[in-house]
């Protein structure tokens, strides 16, 4: 796969990972009349070739070596052509089935390129059916909190009674104090790029992502602070286009006893959208896309094999992990963050993964922020910009071809064999970084320094112009918000509210959860078998102690107690459905 850093940015997020942009049609005419030209300019070549007869050996050998040059660009535009329209010059639709075994993601010669471009080719013939929908986002002064006590102690029962003054604080709103998590943060990551965020643990990575991406629960945005999603107000972003800011945390929680396809259908299916391609059900676009998602992401094999978790058996921890970026993916949010989705992969897993990421952003004119705590230089090189952050302060925003020369002229030293992103998160430890000979006493040390030379620096001028710019193009409210709703709405299901963060409508939600209810049952009968065995054999035992109780009021009580047995035996059945370790799981993801 190519590396598309610098494509144009923009185009609809039509449904799927990728969508489509209009565009498309444009380059493919523009590829067809080059290819005329080259093919024009090489019968002319010849021409002159048969009649002149005096040229010397080394005029031939240019003008040979010059057929061969045009010849193979010919091929070349030829094949791009190719990858957008067939043979007939109609586009395939690859969802109703083709001849074409690039198109097909069951065959072992499918091109994830050539499928996307294949789609944006029918999607862009009819740019009202599927209207445009991006949405970067610029963001100033940026600042976020939390609350908590500064003493904390592990309860037990000697302690418990000291549980009462907390609880009065708590009341009160005394015993709280205000924890500054990011402060005085400025970005602007537009449609179509992507953002790397360093820095270690602890520096603030996980907080602004879920900033961006509105998952704000347990921390608060400050009031002063300005984030602008191209023209979209914070609020209306954060509420009723919740489903369009995707926030990938690195814990992957899951349903193991169901599959891996049945876990991707159920995406698929939440997401599909109410303008397919025409002849497409939702059924056909939920399988379709399910078979494209996992051969993208290696995950064909592991179709009927169950997901799994520590205590149930099922694919390995980097299929696990790729199944998550696979779910998250087909949710086709114009607006995604990854908080370290690359643990627990290879790296040459990692990389195809970035590298699909940056096929998403070009083509569909998507926005991708990816914190990673140890990127490769090929993974680093792959994305537009980079913040570096230290201690909850911002030290560096801009282009990733930049970030190493602004610290290496502060004084720092890149050693040779280190990466780029390893450099950069090197300066936020002061036992790793190093500083060049004569420097000691003018690099900045702490993170308030940092900081502070950051916003002396030209290069925050130049981003806070950016920002101002991208203000003034896309002002909040405006025309782009307009846009955006029409998008989004062109995508949901009839009657359903503009305001709605669903794309499907609520009886299709339910029956899509009930049937998943009864897919995990068939898929781990062993719960429900209990219920049904346990209640059987204490029906049989109250039975018999209250059977055949007198029709007269002396068997009221009796008829009580018999009545409290019910209810009390079905609620203790209940606790069966208690798994006490997807709740950990579910905390710690949240």
């Amino acid at each position: 796969m190519a590396d598309t850093k610098g494509a144009p940015a923009g185009g609809p997020a039509a449904g799927g990972p990728w969508g489509a942009i209009p565009q498309s049609e444009g380059a493919a005419h523009a590829a067809q009349n080059l290819l005329a030209k080259i093919e024009s300019h090489m019968s002319g070549t010849k021409e002159s070739s048969s009649q002149s007869t005096g040229t010397d050996s080394d005029d031939f050998l240019d003008k040979e070596h010059a057929n061969q040059t045009v010849t193979h660009l010919a091929r070349q535009l030829s094949k791009v052509a190719d990858s957008v329209k067939s043979a007939g010059g109609s586009y395939h639709n690859p969802f109703t089935g083709t001849d074409e075994p690039e198109l097909d993601p069951l065959s072992g010669s499918f091109k994830p390129e050539r499928w996307v471009k294949t789609l944006i080719g029918v999607q862009s013939r009819d740019p009202e059916r599927y209207p445009q929908r991006v949405a970067g986002v610029a963001y100033k002064n940026l600042n976020v909190s939390g609350f908590g006590s500064p003493l904390d102690y592990q309860k037990t029962f000697g302690n418990y009674p000291l549980e009462a003054a907390s609880i009065f604080n708590t009341i009160t709103g005394r015993g709280k104090r205000k924890i500054q998590i990011l402060r005085d943060f400025e970005g602007l990551v537009k449609s179509g790029e992507m953002l790397v965020v360093l820095g270690r643990p602890g520096s603030g990575c996980s907080t602004l992502l879920k900033t961006i991406t509105g998952e704000t629960s347990g921390f608060f945005i400050d009031q002063g602070s300005h984030i602008n999603y191209q023209g979209i107000p914070l609020e209306t972003m954060h509420n009723d286009f919740r489903g369009e800011c995707m926030y990938q945390a690195e814990v992957d929680v899951h349903f193991p006893q169901l599959t891996v396809g049945q876990t991707l259908t159920f995406a698929a299916e939440a997401r599909a959208p109410r303008n397919r391609l025409p002849g497409v059900s939702r059924a056909q676009y939920a399988k379709h896309m399910t078979d494209v998602i996992m051969a993208v992401f290696g995950l064909s094999h592991t179709y009927n094999t169950n997901v799994g978790n520590d205590f149930v058996r099922g694919v390995s921890g980097g299929e696990r992990k790729r199944v998550s970026i696979a779910e998250a993916a087909l949710g086709g949010s114009p607006l995604q963050a990854w908080d370290n989705s690359t643990r627990g992969l290879d790296s040459a897993t990692a990389l195809e993964f970035i590298k699909t990421l940056r096929l998403s952003t070009s083509l569909a004119g998507s926005t991708a922020a990816v914190a990673i705590y140890q990127a490769s230089q090929s993974i680093y090189d792959k994305f537009d910009k980079v913040v570096v952050l230290y201690e909850g302060r911002q030290i560096y925003f801009g282009p990733t071809t930049a970030a190493k020369d602004y610290f290496v002229n502060l004084g720092f030293v890149c050693q040779e064999r280190a990466t780029t992103g390893d450099f950069l998160t090197s300066l936020t430890n002061p036992q790793e970084r190093i500083v060049r000979e004569g420097f000691q006493n003018r690099v900045p040390r702490t993170p308030d320094e940092f900081a502070e030379v950051w916003k002396q620096s030209q290069a925050r001028q130049l981003l806070m112009a950016e920002i101002e710019t991208f203000d003034q193009d896309f002002p909040i409210g405006g025309q782009q918000l307009e846009q955006f709703k029409k998008s989004r709405q062109a995508q949901q299901a009839k009657r359903q509210s503009v305001k709605s963060p669903y794309t499907i409508s609520y009886p299709m939600q339910i029956s899509l959860c009930t049937r998943r209810g009864f897919q995990r049952l068939r898929r781990d009968a062993s719960l429900a078998l209990t219920g049904i065995i346990g209640n059987s054999v204490m029906a049989l035992i109250i039975g018999s102690v209250f059977y055949n109780l007198p029709a007269d009021t002396g068997s009221f009580y009796s008829r009580g107690a018999l009545l409290f047995f019910a209810i009390l035996l079905n609620a203790f059945s209940s606790y069966l459905e208690v798994n006490l370790y997807s709740d950990i799981l579910l905390e710690l993801s949240s």
